[in-house]
């Protein structure tokens, strides 16, 4: 598959890798899009301190599911988008509706389905 790095700060190289396999209650996406969110500009520009290098980047997607456990309720060809962070929804930022910086964020990918069936 083909994955984008960043190596260094300021340098990206394409790279092939292996496809992933899927393990016991997990899905195998295949990512049709990918966002470019503000960390991923800090990441490529060095201003991310809490982070090593080479680093693949980008954490905001759409996909489809590739292969699904049977159990999942998920099957293949599915359209889905990943959300990486959620939040608590009762720490401060959170009652002002900036989720995006609540201070209790668990960095777990929730699959959900898209509600259209093309990306």
């Amino acid at each position: 598959m083909l994955t984008i790095i960043c190596e260094t700060p300021g340098a990206l190289k394409a790279e092939q890798r292996e496809k992933p396999v899927r393990g016991d209650n997990e899905v195998l996406l295949r990512v049709k899009r990918v966002g470019v969110c503000g960390t991923d500009l800090h990441i490529f520009t060095g201003n991310q301190p809490y982070l090593s290098y080479p680093r693949v980047m980008g954490h905001e997607l759409s996909s489809v599911i590739e292969e699904a456990d049977a159990s999942s309720g998920l099957k293949a060809g599915d359209t889905v988008y990943v959300m990486p962070y959620l939040s608590c929804g009762e720490c401060i930022a959170c009652r002002q509706d900036k989720t995006n910086c609540c201070v209790n964020t668990r960095c777990s990918a929730f699959i959900a389905m898209a509600r259209s069936r093309s990306i």
